[in-house]
């Protein structure tokens, strides 16, 4: 008997085959599929801003736009329900399509508008391309006219689409909520990837996120999103790089690598057996076999967390319409009677724990910057007025949300593998602090690459540095003005391990 892992990987080869020839003939699935009719893209001034280039009503509820995004550098299409139960500003709910679909999928085969009939939210659903929901780098020819062509470079920048350029559109068009309770988000297939991951990087902007059969754990399905990436005109690991050398790349965009954010977010996931149903004549379906294999790892990875979730594993279901129809009823019914969600649970400085691969990111109010030489899974964690603490190496800058009086003075500690500092900070007039420090030593690529030097690109990647803040007692020294004090400097070496009493400045 053929094991189901050989099939899947036979699979996998044969759509990787049929997505080189697409790539090949310049065809893509979700690409320049729908705006032909409206021209060419636009170019100049009117290419650095996101504009609505045609709109359409197609039914009571139901309105298409076609927009043109700089994340993207091309025109992608919106459809959009609005609520069936009609209020003064609407929650939104964001509704995304899987690998192979485009933004019509829900309406056309997923019954969203007959299943939202009795709504309050504001349906959108948006164009995903091939469904990466990721920042995608493409290398090409762009045609000169002339039979031949030059080198460029273009990215897909899904999350700056859907994340910042689509909400505000969204806000500026209709009368909706923007607050963390009025907006879940929820998908199938890498729809659902792409709402976990969404919801894990940005958890004070969703307060419900579900997945519908999807893939939670990127790096045991690299062939997967290797045929996304070629889809979208890439070259295999051209997403996250390659999965050993760049294992930090693919961790952060993994649901699972990231459970640890989601604590108080409400999740529900499923998936089928791939067992097909027993009035159906379909055949065992592998794929969903595996995704549920990725479901059963993200919710061992929220129970290691004591993350409270719904599970629910299928009995039988195959990747298709039929299942994800159903899970979508379901799950609406389950967030009609959900507790209803707090707006920001950490507004008020309560300690918590946020991982990411970004160098720079915003949550909960603290503004964090991280200067490296590597991507690396940084773990900001134990955040509150008293303090944090960042994994990882190279230099931080963090502005703490506004949990300080303002005007008033602070001593700031940081202890890390290179150096221990101490410094004065005063709060600005928002009660805010920016705080700066040294961590680990910089991973770096090793002059000649190989097994034994490969601790080089791994050294420091699991360093913690540690942050105290402490408010200062009256009668002691002043600062010298908003953000440092220079205070007397000494530094004493011991073996790797620097001491200083010194301003910022002085670094």
């Amino acid at each position: 008997m053929i094991p189901d892992a050989l099939k899947l990987s036979v699979g996998a080869r044969a759509v990787r085959a049929l997505a080189q020839l697409r790539s090949r003939s310049g065809a893509f699935p979700g690409r320049d599929q729908s705006t032909a009719f409206l021209g060419p893209e636009p170019t100049g001034k009117k290419a650095r801003r996101f504009h609505v280039r045609d709109k359409r009503k197609l039914t009571n509820r139901l309105r298409e736009f076609f927009v043109y995004s700089p994340a993207l550098g091309r025109t992608v299409g919106v459809r959009v329900l609005l609520p069936g139960r009609p209020s003064e500003a609407a929650p939104v709910l964001w509704l995304l399509h899987g690998s192979g679909d485009d933004f019509r999928s829900w309406t056309d085969f997923g019954d969203a508008e007959a299943l939202t009939a009795d709504s309050p939210h504001l349906v959108v659903m948006p164009d995903a391309g091939a469904a990466s929901y990721s920042r995608h780098a493409l290398a090409g020819l762009r045609d000169t006219g002339a039979g031949t062509g030059i080198a460029t470079d273009a990215v897909l920048d899904w999350p700056q689409f859907h994340l910042l350029e689509l909400p505000d559109f969204i806000a500026r068009t209709f009368s909706v909520r923007t607050d963390r309770v009025g907006t879940m988000v929820a998908g199938l297939s890498m729809g659902g990837y792409g709402a976990m991951k969404y919801a894990a990087l940005h958890p004070d902007r969703f307060a419900a996120a579900a997945a519908f059969s999807s893939p939670l754990d990127p790096v045991s399905a690299v062939p997967l999103f290797d045929i996304i990436a070629l889809r979208e005109g890439g070259t295999t690991r051209s997403l996250f790089g390659d999965p050993k050398h760049d294992r930090a790349e693919w961790e952060a965009n993994s649901p699972v690598s990231l459970a640890a954010n989601l604590r108080h977010t409400d999740l529900w996931f499923s998936a089928g057996s791939g067992a097909p149903d027993p009035d159906s004549q379909d055949a065992v379906d592998l794929l969903e076999t595996e995704v549920a294999g990725h479901g059963e790892r993200f919710h061992a990875a929220l129970e290691g967390h004591g993350i409270p979730h719904v599970w629910n594993p299928r009995p039988t279901g195959i990747h298709g319409w039929a299942l994800w129809r159903r899970e979508l009823q379901e799950w609406l019914a389950h967030v009609s009677v959900a507790p209803d969600a707090v707006g920001d649970p950490y507004a008020d400085g309560e300690s918590f724990e946020h991982v990411t691969g970004d160098p720079a990111f915003e949550v909960h109010g603290w503004e964090v910057s991280i200067s490296r030489r590597r991507a690396q899974l940084i773990r900001f964690a134990d955040v509150s007025g008293h303090g944090f603490t960042l994994t990882g190496s190279g230099t931080f800058r963090v502005r703490t949300a506004a949990l300080f009086h303002p005007g008033e003075q602070y001593r700031i500690e940081v202890s890390s593998p290179l150096t221990d500092t101490s410094y004065l900070l005063r709060a600005d007039a928002d009660g805010r602090l920016e705080i700066t420090g040294r961590m680990a030593g910089a991973m770096h690529d090793p002059i000649v690459p190989g097994r034994r030097t490969r601790h080089f690109r791994e050294f420091g990647s699991d360093a913690v540095t540690t942050v105290a803040i402490a408010a200062v007692a009256e009668g002691a020294p002043e600062a010298a003005g908003t953000g440092t004090t220079a205070t007397t400097s000494s530094s004493s070496y011991d073996g790797n391990r620097e001491t200083r009493q010194s301003s910022p400045v002085d670094r």
